[in-house]
C-alpha cells in the first residue's frame, strides 16, 4: 500500500489527521492464570510455546491447530479459524503471547490474538485496537504511526491548538508526546495521562460549538403570529387519548415558543412510548393555525410510513393537507409532491432523509421536527434548518438524559421532558437467557395462540461473522419451527417497496413473527406485540436494547423481552442484567453512557456512533464542566489572539464560527 492510498482510505490530508485516527479500544494483555476446570467463553491471556502446528482446510474454511504450553508447564489445544495468514507466520517451538477463549462444547481454546513476546505490546501489557477501513492492515497502520512519531522534524508541526493558558492551567502534556502515548502506551497509568490531553481538547471543542449554536439560534428572529389556543384545546379534546400532565406541559412550552419572536430550538425527550409523537402532531396543528408549513423528519422508511398513517388518523376531522416523501416513490410522485410543497398546497410533510434534498423547497416552512435526533448528524440538521432560517426547530429523542448531564450535552437547546407513560408503568418483564432455554419456544407458542406478534432481532444480515447469528440464519430456523406462513424477514437489503409490504403484513397480524435487524428499533408501533427476542444481545448498547424493548407491551398488557447471551463475560452479563432489572430510561441512559466510554480496556461491540472519541459524558463530567466555563471565557474574549486562532482552527466545515 502507498502512502497516498492510506491517506485516501483514512480521509486524511496530513500527518495529524492520521495521528487522530484514535484506537477504538484498548486490549488488556496482562497474563491471566490458567486454572482447571476452564470456564466456557472465558478470556485468557497466556505466554508460552507453540508446538504440533498443523494447517487444515475443510469446506473452504481455513483451520489451524496447535498445542500451546504455558511457561508454568500447562498444555492446551488451540484453534484458529479463517485466518489463513497465520499459517505462514507461525512456527513450531516459537514463544508467543496469545489471547484465547475457551469453548466447553469443542474442548478447545479459540485464538483471537497472537503477538511476539518481545513486541512493544507484550511488554507494555496493553494493545490499542483500531477500526480501520478495508484494505488497511493493522500492522501497516501501526508501522506508519511509528514512522510519524519517530520523525523528530514533525514535532514542531504537531501541537495543541488549545490556548496555552488552558494547557498550563490543567498541566496538559505536549500534544506530540500525548499522541505517542495514545498509540504506544507504556502502561495504563501513562495512557490515562495521555488521554487527559484529548479529553479536554474534545470537551472544549464540544462546549464551544454548543455555545455558538446557542448564540446563533438566539439571533434568529421570526415574524410573530398569534395561535388560537382555544382551537388547539378543542383539537386535543377530539383525540382518542388523554394527555398526561407532562405531555400537556410540553405542548404548552412549545406553543408558547412558536409565538415568540426568537426562533425555537428545543429538544423533546421522553422514554420509549411516552407519547412524543402525539405532542409533535399537536404542535404541527398549532403551526398550521398560524398558516405555516410543517415537516416531520423520520430516520427510517418504516417509521415515516407509520407517522404518515397515524397523521391521517389524527387529522381525519381537520382540513389539513398531509403528504409523504420517501426514497422509493416514483419520479412522477416525487415531482408532484415537491411541486405542491413549493406552491404551499401541502401543510404537513412526513419524510425520511429525502426532505434534505436541495429539490425539496417549502413555500413557508414554520416548524421543523426531527424524530430520534441522535440518528441525524449536525450537517443534516443544518441542511434542513437552511430550508428556512425562520423555521422553529423541535428535536425528539427517546434516550432521556439526566438534567445535570443535559445541561452539558444539550447546552444549545431548551429541553422538555415527558416523564410519564400514557398507560402508567408498562407490564414488560425482561429475562437474560441462553439460546437453548426452553422459555424461548414456549413464549413464541403462547404468542401464536393469543394472536400476538413477536419481534425477533438479530444484529447482522449475513453470515460473514461466525461469532453472531444472521437474520437469514434465524429466519430459516424459525420457518422450520413455526411455518413460513407465520414468519417474515425484514432487513436493510430488502427493497423499500417489499419492506413496506412485509411490515404491513406483520402490523396487521397476517404474519406473527418478524425476524429483523434493528430497523425496527425506533418508533415502530405494533400495539399487540407481546414478545421481543434479541439474539447476541451483548452486541447492542443498553439504550438500543431499551428502545427495542419499547416495541412490546404498548397496549398495556403483559409482554416479555428475552435477551439471548451465550457467552460467559461477567461485564456483559452485568450490563444485560442491569437492563433486566431497570425500566427507567434515565437510569439506563446514564449507565449506558458510562459503559460506552472510549478508553476502557475491554468491552463488547456496541451499535451507535458518537462525535466524541475519547471523552465520556458520565465519567468525564468534571472535564465537561470545566471546559464549559473555559468556553464561555474564550467567547467573551474574542479580541485575544490565541482565542481567535483557536476558533479558526475549530472551523473544520468551512462555515465561519466567527461572524
Amino acid at each position: 500500500m502507498t502512502e497516498r492510498e492510506l491517506y485516501t482510505l483514512l480521509n486524511a490530508s496530513n500527518y495529524e489527521d492520521v495521528l487522530r485516527h484514535f484506537p477504538s479500544r484498548y486490549e488488556d494483555l496482562k497474563e491471566t492464570p490458567l486454572i482447571y476446570p476452564y470456564v466456557d467463553y472465558q478470556r485468557y491471556v497466556l505466554k508460552g510455546t507453540i508446538s504440533n502446528l498443523r494447517s487444515l482446510g475443510k469446506y473452504k474454511i481455513s483451520i489451524i491447530r496447535f498445542n500451546f504450553t504455558t511457561f508454568s508447564g500447562k498444555m492446551i489445544p488451540c484453534i484458529i479459524i479463517n485466518q489463513p495468514f497465520y499459517a505462514t507466520i507461525l512456527k513450531s517451538n516459537s514463544e508467543k503471547l496469545i489471547v484465547v477463549y475457551y469453548s466447553e462444547t469443542r474442548k478447545v481454546f479459540s485464538v483471537s490474538t497472537i503477538i511476539n513476546l518481545d513486541s512493544y505490546y507484550a511488554m507494555s501489557e496493553i494493545k490499542p485496537c483500531y477500526n480501520l477501513p478495508r484494505g488497511v492492515t493493522h500492522s501497516y497502520f501501526v508501522s506508519y504511526l511509528k514512522k510519524i512519531l519517530t520523525n523528530i522534524s514533525l514535532k514542531s508541526a504537531v501541537y495543541s491548538k488549545v490556548p496555552l493558558r488552558y494547557q498550563k492551567k490543567y498541566n496538559l502534556l505536549d500534544e506530540y508526546e500525548a499522541f505517542r502515548i495514545i498509540h504506544f502506551p507504556k502502561n495504563k497509568e501513562e495512557l490515562n495521562i495521555g488521554l487527559r490531553v484529548f479529553k479536554y481538547e474534545e470537551a472544549l471543542s464540544y462546549s464551544i460549538k454548543s455555545l455558538l449554536l446557542r448564540k446563533e439560534s438566539e439571533k434568529r428572529k421570526k415574524q410573530t403570529l398569534p395561535i388560537d389556543k382555544k382551537k388547539v384545546n378543542n383539537f386535543v379534546m377530539t383525540l382518542p387519548y388523554k394527555l398526561t400532565s407532562s405531555q400537556k406541559e410540553a405542548v404548552h412550552d412549545i406553543v408558547l415558543d412558536l409565538e415568540k419572536e426568537k426562533v425555537m430550538y428545543r429538544l423533546l425527550q421522553g422514554d420509549v412510548g411516552s407519547g412524543k409523537t402525539l405532542v409533535a402532531f399537536i404542535c404541527l396543528y398549532a403551526n398550521y393555525l398560524r398558516n405555516k408549513q410543517g415537516v416531520l423528519l423520520s430516520p427510517t422508511f418504516e417509521l415515516a410510513i407509520q407517522h404518515y398513517n397515524n397523521a391521517l388518523k389524527v387529522f381525519k376531522n381537520v382540513d389539513i393537507n398531509i403528504a409523504l416523501l420517501v426514497g422509493n416513490m416514483s419520479l412522477k410522485e416525487k415531482r408532484e409532491t415537491l411541486s405542491k410543497l413549493n406552491k404551499g398546497d401541502i401543510d404537513i410533510l412526513i419524510s425520511t432523509h429525502a426532505a434534505l434534498s436541495k429539490d425539496t423547497v417549502f413555500k413557508d416552512l414554520g416548524l421543523t421536527i426531527i424524530d430520534e435526533q441522535q440518528l441525524f448528524g449536525v450537517k443534516q440538521r443544518e441542511s434542513l434548518l437552511n430550508k428556512s432560517t425562520t423555521s422553529d426547530l423541535l428535536m425528539m429523542s427517546a434516550t432521556p438524559i439526566p438534567r445535570t448531564l443535559s445541561m452539558i450535552i444539550n447546552a444549545d437547546l431548551d429541553v422538555s421532558t415527558i416523564s410519564e407513560l400514557p398507560f402508567g408503568d408498562r407490564k414488560v418483564e425482561t429475562k437474560v437467557v441462553n439460546s437453548a432455554d426452553p422459555i424461548i419456544d414456549k413464549a413464541i407458542k403462547q404468542c401464536l395462540l393469543k394472536n400476538r406478534q413477536v419481534f425477533v432481532v438479530v444484529p447482522k444480515i449475513d453470515e460473514n461473522d461466525k461469532d453472531t447469528k444472521s437474520t437469514e440464519e434465524v429466519y430459516n430456523e424459525y420457518v422450520l419451527r413455526y411455518g413460513k406462513e407465520n414468519v417474515a424477514l425484514l432487513n436493510g437489503r430488502i427493497k423499500k417497496e417489499e419492506r413496506d409490504k412485509i411490515f404491513k403484513e406483520f402490523a396487521t397480524g397476517a404474519k406473527k413473527i418478524l425476524v429483523s435487524t434493528t430497523v425496527i428499533e425506533v418508533g415502530v408501533d405494533v400495539k399487540d406485540a407481546g414478545l421481543l427476542i434479541v439474539y447476541d444481545a451483548n452486541y447492542f448498547g443498553l439504550s438500543s436494547l431499551h428502545q427495542l424493548r419499547g416495541r412490546i407491551g404498548r397496549n398495556g398488557q403483559f409482554a416479555l423481552a428475552l435477551l439471548i447471551y451465550d457467552k460467559n463475560d461477567k461485564k456483559a452479563k452485568e450490563k444485560l442484567e442491569f437492563l433486566a432489572k431497570n425500566t427507567d430510561g434515565m437510569k439506563i441512559s446514564e449507565y449506558d453512557l458510562k459503559m460506552r466510554g472510549t478508553g476502557s480496556y475491554e468491552g463488547e461491540q456496541q451499535s451507535g456512533k458518537s462525535e466524541l472519541f475519547v471523552c465520556n459524558f458520565v465519567d468525564d463530567y468534571k472535564v465537561f464542566e470545566a471546559s464549559k466555563n473555559d468556553a464561555n471565557e474564550i467567547l467573551a474574549n474574542l479580541d485575544d489572539k490565541e482565542n481567535y486562532e483557536y476558533l479558526k482552527w475549530l472551523d473544520t466545515d468551512k462555515k465561519p464560527l466567527l461572524s
